[in-house]
């Protein structure tokens, strides 16, 4: 007999609960790929509708570390085309309110915001 556990069976009491929380992607892309996920460090050039959705989708998961750079101030449109931006955010810092929106949806995550262009950056 095989001493590895049934995967039908449920959770041991003892399964930390970062393993809990990753349980569906952890079966995707396993330890290692999680790992890989939770060192990586991506910056987000404005925080567009776009973008924000796609750092959703990796903080979400659990990645590591993330940066905007956005000197922009939110904007009517852009409270209409980011779910991420309200009408109560127009004339705040783009990048700051996406990021803390964006912190609240994983408090593992760690993230910043910074006010300056690419062109000041590099």
């Amino acid at each position: 007999m095989s001493s590895t556990p049934s995967p039908c069976l449920p959770p041991s009491p003892l399964q930390s609960e970062k393993a809990k929380r990753y349980d569906r992607q952890l079966r995707l892309w396993g330890d290692h790929g999680q790992t890989a996920l939770e060192r990586a460090n991506v910056c987000l050039i404005n925080a567009s509708a776009t973008g924000t959705e796609i750092l959703k989708s990796l903080v979400l998961p659990g990645m590591g570390n993330f940066t905007i750079l956005d000197p922009s101030p939110v904007t009517g449109e852009d409270a209409g085309n980011n779910f991420f931006l309200t009408a109560d955010s127009i004339g705040q810092s783009r990048g700051e309110v996406a990021t803390r929106l964006l912190l609240e949806m994983n408090h593992e995550v760690r993230g910043e915001s910074r006010q300056e262009s690419v062109e000041q950056v590099l």
